[in-house]
């Protein structure tokens, strides 16, 4: 006699680990040494931009890192339930 087993599968967005978050935040801070020591090498208005390039990073990071908290809590709380 043949039985059918019935599997249920999810399929679950790949998230960041704290640690790959926090190798991220460590590139993003020897950029940024890196590109304050390259200043001096370009025109004023082009230092504007990469500052401005840099604090665009800054936020997304902060966005990434806001969206993987959201993701921990929302899983803690289907757990719970």
């Amino acid at each position: 006699m043949l039985t059918a087993s019935s599997r249920t599968s999810t399929i679950q967005r790949p998230t960041l680990a704290s640690d790959e978050l926090t190798h991220m935040s460590v590139a993003l801070a020897n950029q940024v040494k890196l590109m304050q020591s390259m200043k001096s090498v370009y025109q004023a208005d082009q230092q504007v931009k990469l500052l401005n390039l840099q604090a665009d990073v800054e936020n997304l990071l902060q966005e990434l890192q806001n969206i993987k908290q959201q993701q921990v809590t929302l899983e803690n709380q289907e757990v719970a339930n």
